[in-house]
C-alpha cells in the first residue's frame, strides 16, 4: 500500500545526503555518504549492481525505500564520474518513479533533459552539490479512495493528477559537518508552472489548476541541533532542547510575474477563476530568540465569474507588505516585537458594488489599510506550549511596552487614524497598561447615512453607532471628524477624553 512515507523519502534523502567532503573527491565515497545518509532517517538506498571503472562508478536498478518497505522510488542507471578537478559529476537516468498503483496507491514519474548534479569540496569540509536542468518535470498521481455520501452507492475512487514543471533550473545544496551541521539549498528557475485536475465522482465535482511563474529562486539554511536528532522530538521539552543547541532556518523567496487560472465543474459552484500576480519577494527566519516573517509582493488582479453569483467578481490589488518579528523564548530579558502590515488600492469592479448599492449611495473609493505597531516583551513560548501539554500553570508574558506607530484605514470615504504609546506594569502579576492613544475618524456620519440608504444598516442600528461614537469621542475641527483622547493610567484606570470610564 502507498504511504507518505515514499514521497517523503526523497527529500528526506537529499537533506541528509553528504557528509564530509575530502579534497578529491571519489564516486564510491559520494555513493558511500548517499547509503550513510539515507540510514540516518530510516531509509535504505540500494543498486541492483554496481561497477566501477577508470574513475566512472556506473549504477543500476537504484532503489530509495524507508526499511521494511517494497515498493521504493527507482532510478533506472546512474553514473558518478570522478574529474580531474577533484569534483564528482553525477548523470541519474532516464527513467525516474514510484509504482504503488498495483496495491491502491499513487505514483510518480521524473522526466528531465540535460539533469547534471556536480559534488565537490566547499568550505569548512562541506560537501556541495550544484545542479542544473535544462527541464524537469514530475507527473503525479495522487488518487485515493473516495467517500460516498449516499448509502446506496459504492464509493468511487478520487482522481487527482499533478504536473509541475521547471524550465532553466539550477541550484546548489550543501552540508556542512561541525557541532551543529547545517545545510544550505538555493534553486532557481526561468520558469516555473503547475497543472492540476481532479474528479470526484462522489461529489458530482471536476476542478482544473495552472499556474505559470517567471523567474523563481529560492534560498535555505537549515541548521540541526548539535545532539538531538529532529526524528526524536516528540513534546515541547524536546522542541526546547533542539532550539537550545541550535535549531533554526532561515529562508528568501522572489518571483516575477505570474498567471493562474482554476476551473470548476460542480453542481452547486460552478466557477472560472483568474488572476494575474507582479512579482514579489518574501524572507524568514526562525530560532530560539526570534521568529521573523517579511514579504512585499507588487499588486494582482482576479476575475470570479459562475451561475452562483449574480455578477462577475474583478478586484484589483495593489502593493501587499508584512513585516512580522516576534521572540520565542526571551523570560528573563524584554525583546523587541512588531507588526508592520500594508495593504493599498484594494478594488471591487462596479457590478459587484451594484449588487447591493445600486443608487451610489457610498462612496467607492479604493480601501486602504496600515498597521505598524511595535514594543517590547518577555515571553516563553516554548513554556507555553510545555504548559499546554502538561497542564502546568503557563509563564505569564510581559509585555513592558506598546508603540502604536500608525494605525490606518480608509474605506467608502471614511477614514480611521490612531497612533499612541503605553508601558506596562508587571508588578501585579498580569500586565497593567500606562500610556495613552489619540484617535481620529473622518466621514463616518456620511458612511453611516450611505449604509442606511442601502439597506444594509436600519436606523435603529445606525443609531446605537452614533451614541456609541458620542460616549467615546468628540467633534474634532473638520466638518464630519470625531476625535478621542484614550488614556491608561495607575490602577487600572482608563480616561476617554479626561472623563473616567473604569
Amino acid at each position: 500500500m502507498f504511504r507518505f512515507t515514499h514521497f517523503a523519502a526523497a527529500p528526506a534523502f537529499v537533506l541528509l545526503m553528504g557528509g564530509t567532503a575530502h579534497a578529491a573527491l571519489t564516486a564510491d565515497q559520494v555513493w558511500s555518504s548517499w547509503k550513510d545518509g539515507a540510514g540516518l532517517v530510516g531509509l535504505q538506498i540500494n543498486a541492483a549492481t554496481e561497477s566501477n571503472t577508470g574513475g566512472v562508478l556506473t549504477l543500476n536498478g537504484v532503489s530509495i525505500a524507508p526499511a521494511g518497505e517494497t515498493n521504493a522510488i527507482t532510478i533506472s542507471d546512474m553514473t558518478l564520474t570522478e574529474e580531474a578537478d577533484g569534483s564528482v559529476t553525477i548523470r541519474p537516468g532516464a527513467d525516474i518513479g514510484f509504482d504503488g498503483s498495483a496495491n491502491g496507491g499513487g505514483k510518480f514519474d521524473l522526466a528531465h533533459a540535460g539533469f547534471v548534479i556536480t559534488a565537490h569540496e566547499g568550505e569548512a569540509g562541506a560537501l556541495v552539490y550544484d545542479y542544473k536542468a535544462d527541464t524537469l518535470s514530475a507527473k503525479i498521481d495522487a488518487g485515493y479512495e473516495g467517500y460516498s455520501y449516499d448509502a446506496n452507492t459504492p464509493a468511487q475512487r478520487v482522481t487527482n493528477l499533478i504536473d509541475v514543471n521547471f524550465e532553466g533550473l539550477e541550484g546548489t545544496y550543501s552540508d556542512t559537518p561541525g557541532t551543529n551541521r547545517a545545510f544550505g539549498l538555493t534553486v532557481s528557475a526561468k520558469n516555473f508552472g503547475y497543472d492540476v485536475t481532479m474528479d470526484d465522482p462522489n461529489l458530482k465535482m471536476k476542478q482544473a489548476q495552472k499556474s505559470q511563474t517567471a523567474d523563481v529562486s529560492l534560498t535555505g539554511t537549515l541548521t540541526l541541533p548539535s545532539t538531538i536528532p529532529l526524528t526524536a522530538i516528540q513534546n515541547a521539552g524536546d522542541f526546547g532542547r533542539a532550539l537550545e543547541e541550535g535549531l533554526a532556518f532561515t529562508f528568501a523567496t522572489k518571483q516575477g510575474d505570474s498567471t493562474g487560472s482554476v476551473s470548476q465543474e460542480d453542481e452547486y459552484f460552478p466557477m472560472q477563476f483568474d488572476m494575474t500576480a507582479s512579482g514579489g519577494e518574501a524572507t524568514g527566519s526562525f530560532d530560539k530568540q526570534a521568529f521573523a516573517i517579511k514579504s512585499d509582493g507588487a499588486g494582482m488582479t482576479f476575475n470570479l465569474t459562475s451561475a452562483a453569483i449574480p455578477a462577475p467578481v474583478e478586484v484589483t490589488l495593489g502593493p501587499v507588505a508584512l513585516d512580522f518579528l516576534f521572540p520565542v523564548v526571551s523570560p528573563d530579558t524584554a525583546s523587541d516585537y512588531h507588526l508592520k502590515l500594508s495593504l493599498s488600492q484594494f478594488v471591487l469592479n462596479d457590478a459587484v458594488w451594484g449588487l447591493f448599492d445600486p443608487g451610489a449611495a457610498l462612496k467607492r473609493e479604493p480601501l486602504d489599510l496600515a498597521v505598524d505597531v511595535s514594543g517590547k516583551t518577555k515571553i516563553d513560548a516554548v513554556g507555553l506550549m510545555a504548559a499546554e501539554e502538561t497542564g502546568a500553570p503557563p509563564p505569564v508574558p510581559a509585555p513592558e511596552s506598546l508603540d502604536i506607530n500608525t494605525l490606518a484605514l480608509k474605506v467608502a470615504g471614511a477614514a480611521l487614524n490612531a497612533t499612541g504609546a503605553f508601558t506596562f506594569d508587571n508588578s501585579m502579576g498580569m500586565p497593567m497598561p500606562l500610556g495613552q492613544a489619540d484617535v481620529s475618524v473622518t466621514g463616518a456620519n456620511a458612511l453611516i447615512d450611505g449604509l442606511i440608504a442601502t439597506g444594509l444598516i436600519s436606523q435603529d442600528d445606525a443609531m446605537g453607532a452614533r451614541m456609541m461614537m458620542g460616549a467615546f469621542m468628540k467633534p474634532g475641527a473638520e466638518p464630519d471628524s470625531l476625535t478621542s483622547l484614550i488614556e491608561a493610567k495607575e490602577g487600572g484606570q482608563i480616561f476617554v477624553n479626561g472623563q473616567q470610564i473604569q
